[in-house]
């Protein structure tokens, strides 16, 4: 057995006309010798144990090709004998939307801005004179609100009073000596007075005498003596008007040093009142730096003192805003506005006008600064300088236009109506104005139209939709709240 198997492993027989019979007799053993070369007859066939082995070795290979044969004409034969099964229509599924009645009407939308509040005016306290702290005020706390003229602390006055007392002690001396130089300088011009007196009769008398000896009734000796009494009237008058400027020049000295005190004097009395530093106007206390004892200067500071009255939000108007309350007629500076401040779930609203605008555009923002302030005292409110809030101006009056909510405009400038049979229709809009919850449509959709307001990802024309009734919108939000107030108890 084992000659037969290693005979039949062999290359296989050639097969064609060049056949020779040495390939023959090697490829078949046991056969007849071969043909003579160019032989083309059939091959002699192989004996039965050559199939056999050949069998046994392919015998796996054959199973599992049958097997596998098996299947696909099975398969095959049951594919063709199946039934056919009708398939079933799937029904047209239905969007439950929120629409509203489009109603074409005059509107004033609002424009809604955020900024920060701040202090209409602030100031630096600072010691106005050195001295030792004497008392604080129990309001000169950070976070203390004061009113204008209370005081605020005391620095030790004692050697303020004393300056002072000094002071006027020096003006009072000045005084006195002023009253006697101007008593010296009366009686220099009362001298001055008599002089003249004695030269106008000295030069009459001399005169008189000239004529005489020019007539021959007196001697020259007499003559001579007539004009030395002149020389030395002359000479005492001039010794009397030295004296009584002289006098008054004392006079306006002592008048200049008596200005002196007094200025010295007004100063002792202003650093004494300023040893009370005392709040300039209503406002609250900020960056406090002063207790009992401290050491002050003039250059150290207090507190920060922040106005209560006149506090302003400073927000930014965009480009195209200012421009409509430009052209609206009314302005902007003067424009009634509001301030709203919310507090958690509390919200306050306060009364507010727009005081004026900015200096400038600011080229980040694009938009216009205004400063919106607030009316009234707020020491007994509880808005502070620093707060958050929202500034609302009233916009333009816009006429025979239809206000819908921001989410039944699409990015695109269209929205969606409900048309015949429940189908959606869509329609381009020309928007007259927008807010950050609201549009107002001038053209595009008609009186009465329902128009869609709730969004989704499917949302075209020829959508069928179900408008969803109030009953039915009120259910739903109920149910959210309810969910979303468990969700936050559950945290």
């Amino acid at each position: 057995m084992d000659s037969i198997d290693a005979s039949y492993r062999r290359e296989p027989v050639p097969v064609g006309p060049d056949i020779t019979a040495e390939a023959l007799r090697l490829a078949i053993p046991g056969q007849a010798e071969a043909r003579a070369p160019g032989w083309r007859g059939a091959l002699p066939r192989p004996n039965r144990a050559w199939f056999v082995q050949k069998a046994r070795r392919y015998r796996r290979g054959l199973t599992a090709l049958g097997i596998l044969l098996a299947g696909v004409a099975g398969l095959a034969i049951l594919v063709g004998t199946a039934p056919e099964v009708a398939r079933e229509a799937k029904p047209e599924r239905v969007w439950t939307v929120d629409a509203v009645t489009a109603a074409r009407a005059t509107h004033q939308p609002d424009i809604r801005l955020s900024g920060t509040l701040v202090a209409g005016r602030t100031v630096e306290l600072r010691a106005l004179v050195a001295g030792t702290v004497e008392s604080v005020s129990p309001a000169l706390r950070n976070g203390g609100v004061i009113r204008a003229g209370e005081t605020l602390l005391q620095v030790e006055p004692l050697d303020y009073e004393l300056g002072l007392r000094e002071t006027r002690a020096e003006v009072q001396e000045a005084e006195a000596r002023l009253a006697e130089l101007r008593a010296t300088a009366e009686a220099e011009r009362s001298k001055q007075a008599f002089a003249r007196q004695q030269l106008d009769v000295r030069e009459r008398d001399l005169t008189r005498t000239q004529s005489l000896f020019e007539k021959g009734t007196v001697a020259a000796p007499r003559l001579e003596q007539a004009q030395v009494a002149l020389a030395q009237e002359r000479q005492a008058f001039a010794a009397a008007q030295n004296a009584t400027q002289a006098a008054d020049a004392r006079v306006q000295q002592q008048q200049a040093t008596l200005e002196r005190l007094r200025a010295q004097l007004v100063k002792a009395e202003t650093d004494l009142a300023r040893t009370r530093l005392v709040a300039p106007f209503d406002g609250f206390v900020g960056s406090v730096n002063a207790e009992a004892g401290m050491r002050l200067s003039p250059a150290d500071r207090v507190a920060v003192l922040s106005g209560a009255e006149g506090l302003e939000a400073e927000v930014n108007l965009p480009t195209d805003a200012y421009g409509r309350l430009v052209q609206d007629g009314q302005g902007i500076v003067g424009r009634e506005a509001q301030v709203v401040w919310d507090m958690g779930s509390a919200r306050i609203t306060y009364p507010a006008r727009v005081d004026r605008v900015a200096d400038r555009i600011s080229s980040a923002t694009g938009g216009v600064g205004v400063f919106v302030r607030l009316e009234g005292n707020f020491t007994e409110q509880p808005l502070r300088p620093g707060a958050f809030v929202q500034v609302v101006i009233p916009d333009r009056r816009y006429a025979e236009v239809v206000h819908l909510p921001a989410t039944a405009l699409h990015g695109d400038g269209t929205v969606y109506v409900v048309g015949a049979e429940d189908r959606l229709e869509a329609r381009k809009v020309a928007v007259a104005a927008r807010t950050a919850d609201s549009v107002f449509v001038a053209s595009g959709v008609n009186q009465g139209d329902r128009v869609v307001t709730t969004r989704f990802q499917e949302i075209a024309g020829g959508v069928k939709v179900g408008i969803r009734t109030p009953a039915e919108a009120a259910k739903d939000a109920a149910e959210a709240a309810a969910e979303a107030k468990k969700q936050e108890g559950g945290q």
